[in-house]
């Protein structure tokens, strides 16, 4: 049997149908509002905690350039849980959809979490950078050796790693979505 002979048949091989059931949609579409209803009261937790600290901040430090990082920082946070909401919130499945309206809905959901993802260079991150560029040139140039932040490139770059970070879970987390909207395409919808 030659590379062609063999190629051809795996093509026309049949493939089983798969099909999920409304109760299946419905499942994955609680489970999908639970997970992001879970990931974003962490978010929001973590963003007083942020504005709690950096208030504190600008208190602690009367310095110009870490009182206006403080204040950049604790506006990108407002920005950011105000775009996690408007973007990326949990959206519970109304009782009386039927097939398609629940396959159509759970899609929705997916490609909106995807899409959130995918952007959270710009909503999320976007906002933060500024407030941390000028809170980072305070520390370097206003504050002595003995102040209780790391300073030097090293410090920098491990903040610069963390953004990156961020940006790549994000990135592999909107691939799964994808993944999953992939499926769901892929497949029929059986009562």
């Amino acid at each position: 049997m030659s590379h062609d002979d063999i190629q051809s048949l795996w093509h026309t091989q049949p493939v089983p149908e798969l099909h999920w059931t409304v109760d299946d949609l419905r499942k994955k579409a609680r489970g999908l509002e639970r997970s992001v209803l879970f990931r974003n009261l962490i978010e929001y937790a973590a963003c007083v905690l942020v504005i709690a600290v950096f208030t504190g901040y600008w208190f602690s430090f009367a310095t110009p350039l870490m009182r206006t990082g403080s204040v950049l920082i604790i506006l990108g946070t407002c920005v950011v849980a105000w775009q996690l909401h408007r973007r990326a919130s949990a959206t519970t499945l109304p009782q009386q959809l039927a097939q398609q309206g629940c396959s159509h809905f759970y899609r929705q959901q997916l490609v909106r979490q995807r899409d959130a993802l995918r952007a959270v260079w710009l909503w999320y991150l976007g906002p933060m950078i500024p407030g941390t560029v000028v809170f980072r040139w305070g520390v370097e140039t206003e504050l002595g050796t003995g102040a209780p932040f790391a300073r030097g490139l090293l410090a920098n770059l491990a903040i610069a790693v963390i953004f990156a970070l961020v940006l790549l879970a994000n990135w592999l987390a909107a691939h799964r979505v994808q993944k999953e909207i992939h499926r769901l395409d892929q497949h029929s919808v059986s009562e």
